[in-house]
């Protein structure tokens, strides 16, 4: 009885983040044969720097039909893990004929409530491409708040700014008044591609 060793661990230290892989509809209007997909999980896994999880996600993405786009999300906010489990027990006490197969789409949604979020970090929605813009957004976020920290990506459609917490932003949208939208417990589209057929 030795072949399966089931895990017993418990939560440690490492953060818990909420990983989405998605095609979405939006970005694959024109592609035929073009269903929704969407694979939801947490992880303590780095998911900016594991092999295994990038590995993962092409393999959703090969799974998509020719010329289809899907995108990773990573929660910006880590979350509670002591949280998560009590919200999970009294779930699955409350509906017993829950499918059990479909437990980590569960898992995911519940750290997905705000109640969860271990943080309070803050992501701005920067739909502009143009990087000198972006630099130029996240120097008037150190005007008025210098001792907040900002790290900003590249998405898709422009980049997304992320604030290690909130802040009064009325100046800032005084000014960026287009094309920019707060997020305050948002995902953050970290990887995308596009299924091509030779990967």
């Amino acid at each position: 009885m030795n072949n399966f060793k089931w895990s017993t661990e418990s939560f440690n230290d490492k953060p818990i983040n909420i990983v989405l892989f998605v095609s979405r509809n939006k970005d694959n209007k024109d592609v035929p044969n073009f269903v929704e997909r969407r694979k939801s999980f947490i992880t303590t896994k780095d998911v900016f720097d594991d092999a295994d999880l990038f590995q993962e996600f092409t393999n959703f993405m090969k799974e998509g039909v020719y010329g289809e786009m899907s995108r990773m999300y990573v929660s910006v906010n880590s979350r509670d893990g002591q949280k998560i489990h009590k919200q999970l027990i009294h779930f699955l006490i409350d509906n017993p004929d829950f499918n059990l197969c479909s437990i980590q789409s569960k898992l995911a949604g519940i750290a997905a409530q705000k109640e969860c979020a271990k943080e309070k970090k803050w992501l701005f929605d920067f739909d502009i491409e143009n990087y000198s813009k972006a630099i130029e957004f996240t120097k008037d976020i150190k005007n008025i708040e210098p001792d907040i920290n900002v790290v900003f990506y590249c998405t898709p459609n422009g980049y997304a700014i992320v604030t290690n917490r909130g802040f009064d932003t009325r100046k800032l949208f005084e000014k960026w008044t287009d094309n920019v939208t707060l997020k305050r417990d948002a995902m953050l589209c970290a990887e995308w591609g596009t299924n091509l057929g030779f990967m």
